[in-house]
């Protein structure tokens, strides 16, 4: 549960959403059609609204495929507040428009890898070497479309897509480092996997 001094701030910020749950679940449906302007002042207010709870946590609008509006509280990676997000979902109200969610899934990988600064590399021939050090994985990310002066780029790029494939609880508690390198240069130095088999080979070496 929740530490003692944490509960009533929770409760605060429920009470809040249900008082702003309408405007919320408008700009949940409608968030890819509305301009900045329109969106910042909600999505400040509900970011100072989960802070006062921890601030360690954020929260973050989505929608179902059934159109469904979702709020998800997410640690962001930060392993500590993990069980501190599920426990102020788990303190959420009884409320059948909505679904509420601590911490991101595990995500279907596209074939585009988006690099931070713009562009996007090709994955489909991507490979990666996953190896257990004291119960945490170390993964290196084998990547064909290679420009070395985009390296940093690339291997925060790497950190997503290892974070989307394992969803945000198995990445920061079972995921000690993440890198990036030209896929031939990992082929040389190991026998590595295709990408595609991340998650299975991650589940059977950490138990998941």
């Amino acid at each position: 549960m929740l530490a003692v001094k944490q509960e009533p701030e929770a409760a605060d910020f429920w009470a809040w959403f249900e008082d702003n749950q309408t405007v919320l679940a408008e700009l949940a449906v409608k968030l890819d059609d509305m301009t900045m302007d329109e969106l910042e002042p909600v999505l400040d207010e509900l970011a100072l609204e989960i802070h006062d709870v921890d601030d360690r946590l954020f929260a973050e609008l989505d929608v179902t495929e059934d159109g469904s509006p979702v709020l998800l509280i997410t640690a962001e990676g930060e392993r500590e507040a993990l069980l501190a997000a599920r426990d102020v979902v788990a303190l959420a109200p009884d409320n059948k428009g909505w679904v509420f969610k601590a911490l991101r899934d595990r995500e279907e990988l596209s074939d585009q890898l988006s690099l931070p600064g713009g562009g996007e590399v090709d994955i489909r021939e991507a490979v990666f070497v996953l190896e257990v050090h004291e119960g945490k994985a170390e993964i290196a990310i084998g990547l064909d479309d290679w420009d070395e002066e985009r390296a940093e780029d690339y291997s925060l790029a790497a950190e997503n897509l290892v974070e989307l494939a394992l969803g945000e609880a198995d990445y920061s508690a079972g995921v000690s480092g993440v890198m990036a390198l030209p896929l031939k240069d990992l082929a040389e130095e190991a026998d590595p996997w295709p990408l595609k088999a991340l998650t299975s080979e991650f589940d059977n070496q950490l138990g998941g």
